[in-house]
């Protein structure tokens, strides 16, 4: 897969998520999620979204509310 999202910033990982539900994406940019599927919170957005990173290095938008942060 290509990139969904062109992401030049140096990773560091800020927090680690578990997604609540299964979000297919919406847009381009968006990350598909799996509920339970364990993300690296890689920045934070303005408005609703993060940027995460998934288990297979993928990365995109994913709307806080489907994530769990504990």
């Amino acid at each position: 897969f290509p990139p969904v999202l062109q992401y030049d910033k140096e990773i560091r990982v800020l927090a680690t998520a578990t997604a609540e539900c299964s979000v297919p994406s919406q847009r381009r940019a968006d990350l598909p999620v799996t509920a339970g599927e364990q993300l690296d919170v890689i920045d934070a957005v303005q408005g609703h979204a993060v940027i995460c990173r998934n288990s297979q290095g993928r990365y995109g938008y994913v709307l806080v509310e489907h994530l769990n942060f504990r």
